[in-house]
């Protein structure tokens, strides 16, 4: 399934779809669960292959807990599509997203959309600490790029 129930497709057999099997396939990544209510989960699948995907969760109509995956390349489109359901449908101030210390190449990769440290919680992981990273609205620089 895809956007409002069906594939958007974004062309040369790139589609944005969403639904718990993307939630399932991005917490097997992130070493998380996946509680389908309350979640939303948005996927980018390459020729039906799932190379991206994130869930959100925790919505409090300020902010949400945002968790990402990704093995290949991300289009345009599909970073404009997970910009714009937080901020432009849920009316977020921000996105939260929790990375673990030890993982340096989650942490250079949220950094690298926008991200900043906002709070960390000591030794909250079993390998060092949990690092809490927000974007807020006015910082995101993916809402107005044009798809592809």
């Amino acid at each position: 399934m895809g956007i409002d129930g069906c594939s958007l497709s974004i062309g040369l057999g790139w589609h944005i779809v969403q639904g718990a099997e993307i939630g399932y396939w991005v917490a097997d990544r992130v070493q998380g669960k996946y509680f389908a209510e309350g979640s939303s989960a948005i996927g980018l699948q390459k020729d039906g292959e799932t190379i991206a995907g994130v869930i959100y969760e925790n919505w409090n109509q300020a902010s949400i807990m945002c968790h990402i995956a990704v093995e290949g390349r991300m289009t345009k489109g599909y970073l404009k599509a997970i910009f714009a359901y937080p901020f432009e449908i849920c009316k977020v101030k921000k996105i939260i997203v929790p990375v673990t210390s030890d993982n340096v190449k989650s942490l250079k990769f949220v950094a690298n959309m926008g991200f900043v440290e906002e709070a960390r919680i000591k030794d909250g992981a079993p390998n060092g600490d949990i690092i809490f990273l927000t974007l807020a609205r006015e910082k995101c620089r993916f809402l107005g790029v044009e798809n592809g």
